[in-house]
């Protein structure tokens, strides 16, 4: 998979993202399943972590998963970590993808009050900030739809 890129944006990690960068909602989870011990992993990988095989398969990750446990984070990051928005708490999840993608960590767009362990999210790629070559960074978040 090419890492999706245009002259004005880019991903925030290369290997994470995989869609066009100039049309949000078409961006999706990138990772690697490995073919030996079939563990599924967030980013595309030269090795599997878990077993060290090199035989790996890079796939695009269902953009919609279940929240296996979460917490809120009630301080804003420390620099250098900028934010486009004023701070307000988050839910932080652990959050298990559909079809087999594998256990990520990441924000939730809601009230902390509304999420719970079962709760259904979907994917949210959006600008998470601007580099210091003045281009806009993409970033993912998930979002509540239960």
């Amino acid at each position: 998979m090419n890492d999706p890129q245009t002259s004005a944006r880019v991903a925030f990690r290369p290997g994470f993202l995989v869609g066009n960068l100039a049309e949000l909602a078409s961006l999706r989870l990138a990772g690697s399943r490995c073919n030996e011990c079939a563990i599924t992993l967030l980013g595309e990988r030269h090795r599997c972590e878990n077993c060290s095989s090199a035989d790996l398969s890079h796939q695009a990750f269902a953009s919609h998963g279940v929240v296996h446990s979460y917490t809120v984070q009630r301080f804003a990051p420390p620099k250098p970590n900028a934010c486009l928005h004023p701070w307000v708490p988050r839910p932080l999840a652990w959050i298990d993808l559909a079809d087999g993608g594998p256990r990520i960590m990441s924000p939730v767009l809601c009230d902390p009050d509304a999420i719970d362990i079962g709760s259904k999210v979907s994917l949210s790629c959006g600008i998470g900030w601007v580099d210091a070559e003045a281009r806009e960074v993409v970033a993912f978040q998930f979002i509540l739809t239960s």
